[in-house]
């Protein structure tokens, strides 16, 4: 009789775990979608069964198949705690080696190209959620889970409930999307979501990254053009404007400097009006 694989019982003890252990929601929800899809290539075996070869091998797999760093990290971290935290088995965890990350730096649209996708998107709303990101900073999932009582115009913040690291956190919106953004909340209530769809439900991630490439192709941008990259043109714009690291770490939500401190190196010399000392 076939060994049965990850059980919807195991998974829900791996997604209790978590809680008790102030992991955020979305990161519970991401360890748990890396493990049913681990558990289907393993199947029938059990993950408790699995040596520590087959488990790399089925990174490897991954890694080959052209899974993002990423993507590949957050395998990485759901296997530690399924091996390590549930299942006590240290050497396994020990064994998954982490993915290098990838050192080159990643594309950062100009204010005027970010204006330019903009203008290609024919929905309003669409083009109000990519001028937002640009405006706020925030990830992709940040936005998709703001509510229209997060967003304060008279003040022109934003309130981040349990962004990455579950930390919340406050960031900025410009006043040339209040105009767009009053009309889009107007006469709804302060617990719907912000950026709904056509049908009036949350918007999804990935709904947001279709509308970015649709807009990159028209514009003729990288392909690495994605949603993130606004939030890094966001960083890197008010760095070269003179805001100190610090204060752009804490819009951000970065828990450490140093993730902050990356956005130095993508800065124009010229724009930070850096002169030569000779």
């Amino acid at each position: 009789m076939p060994v049965k694989p990850l059980s919807t019982d195991l998974l829900e003890r791996v997604a209790q775990e978590m809680r008790l252990r102030n992991y955020a929601r979305r990161t519970i929800q991401a360890y748990v979608s890396c493990l049913k899809r681990f558990a289907r290539h393993i199947h029938p075996t059990a993950p408790r069964d699995l040596p520590s070869a087959a488990v790399r091998s089925w990174l490897l797999e991954l890694r080959d198949a052209g899974a993002s760093r990423s993507l590949m990290d957050q395998h990485v971290s759901a296997l530690r705690f399924l091996y390590g935290e549930l299942y006590g088995r240290d050497d396994t965890a020990l064994d998954i080696p982490r993915p290098r990350k990838n050192q080159a730096l990643p594309f950062v649209p100009t204010r005027e190209q970010v204006l330019q996708l903009a203008d290609s998107i024919p929905n309003r709303r669409h083009r109000l959620a990519i001028l937002f990101l640009y405006s706020t900073g925030l990830r992709v999932g940040e936005l998709v889970a703001l509510n229209v009582g997060d967003v304060d115009l008279d003040e022109l913040v934003v309130r981040v409930l349990e962004g990455k690291g579950r930390k919340d956190r406050l960031t900025v919106v410009s006043r040339s999307l209040v105009r767009d953004l009053r009309r889009l909340m107007d006469g709804r209530s302060r617990l719907e979501p912000l950026f709904p769809n056509a049908h009036g439900v949350r918007w999804s991630a990935r709904s947001v990254q279709h509308v970015m490439q649709r807009a990159r192709i028209q514009v003729g941008l990288p392909s690495g053009t994605t949603p993130h990259s606004l939030r890094h043109a966001f960083a890197t714009h008010l760095l070269e404007q003179g805001l100190e690291l610090r204060a752009i770490q804490q819009l951000l939500g970065h828990k450490n400097l140093k993730t902050t401190t990356r956005y130095a190196r993508m800065t124009h010399p010229g724009r930070m009006k850096v002169v030569s000392p000779l």
